[in-house]
């Protein structure tokens, strides 16, 4: 009876014309999807020492690494890309009325103007030096009132030292006022306004949005964490090794860029654009004209295999051109 009963509706739709599954997928109207970009955006790259981006009113200047990540990855799920491992990204337009999953996907259905788009979206997301992103992630902590303690040391004439964000009377030049600004977070949140000091801070304060934001912050200067990690849990932990079920909830992009920062740790040069340009904005690098693989330490060498594997499961290593036009199988 079961069978039959499947059997009976399986026809019925078929006699009644239900043809939805061979229907083209017709994507939501531009002006229905927020963060969506039917032209170019205003934007220019352009190139001295290193690759950077400029729009028109800081169209993507003023933006964080979670919200580039999701208007880049709008353009894939207005078509409807729905690989995306990170469940953060998946949540996020399962819960946008306008997104349908499409199963037949794919990238030829994307105009130039989206391409175009998801270049400059990428190249802002790899311009930022790890200067920018401390102070990207120093003004997370202190909109929740996190306190710092260290502040520039001045040597008076009579000997004794002093810990203060201004010049005293009497003490040598050793500070700029930018130096001070960049480097002492007591100083530079001191005079902000709106910053609130906050003697019983927590993590636990931290927002899910913020928390996710903090992990794209801490892998793009080259430390390790998770999206959603409670922070302070695996930063710097690039010395330990890295674990499979970890590294499967990274996308292509993070993993690729992770591997290669094992790599720069030890000062090792690269013949990708993209990669010399990230790292020449990390202070920690250094080039190594002697630097040879015999560098890397054993967990080095572990942890590197290990990220080439899951990249290798997910459809191998992302090519420069992939990373800053496509998804490729998962998204980032």
């Amino acid at each position: 009876m079961t069978r039959f009963f499947v059997l009976a509706i399986v026809l019925g739709a078929v006699a009644a014309g239900d043809t939805r599954a061979d229907e083209p997928y017709t994507p939501a109207p531009p002006d229905k999807v927020p963060n969506y970009f039917a032209q170019p955006m205003p934007c220019k790259i352009s190139r001295e020492s290193r690759t950077e981006i400029n729009c028109d009113g800081k169209l993507l200047e003023n933006k964080s690494l979670r919200q580039l990540s999701v208007l880049r990855n709008t353009i894939y799920a207005r078509y409807g890309w729905d690989g995306y491992r990170k469940p953060w990204l998946k949540a996020y337009f399962h819960a946008q009325p306008w997104f349908k999953p499409n199963p037949k996907f794919t990238y030829k259905v994307l105009s130039d103007a989206d391409k175009k788009n998801a270049h400059f979206i990428a190249v802002r997301e790899q311009s930022l030096t790890d200067v920018e992103l401390g102070r990207m992630r120093d003004d997370i902590y202190a909109h929740y009132g996190k306190t710092w303690a260290e502040k520039p040391e001045w040597q008076l004439k009579s000997g004794k030292t002093v810990k203060v964000c201004t010049r005293p009377k009497g003490a040598d030049e050793q500070y700029d006022a930018e130096d001070i600004d960049r480097s002492y977070p007591a100083c530079h949140y001191a005079k902000q306004k709106w910053y609130k000091p906050d003697p019983a801070f927590s993590p636990s304060k931290i927002s899910d949005d913020d928390k996710i934001e903090l992990g794209l912050l801490s892998r793009a200067m080259g430390q390790f964490a998770l999206d959603d990690e409670s922070r302070g849990k695996s930063e710097s932990s690039l010395e330990r090794t890295l674990r499979l079920e970890e590294l499967r909830q990274l996308s292509l992009r993070d993993l690729r860029l992770l591997r290669n920062t094992i790599y720069a740790r030890r000062g090792r040069t690269f013949k990708s654009e993209i990669l010399r340009d990230h790292f020449s904005g990390m202070e920690w690098y250094k080039v190594r004209g002697d630097y040879s693989d015999k560098l890397l330490t054993q967990n080095d060498v572990r942890n590197i295999s290990m990220i080439k594997s899951v990249e290798n499961e997910f459809g191998g290593p992302l090519s420069d051109e992939d990373w800053l036009t496509e998804p490729a199988t998962d998204g980032a």
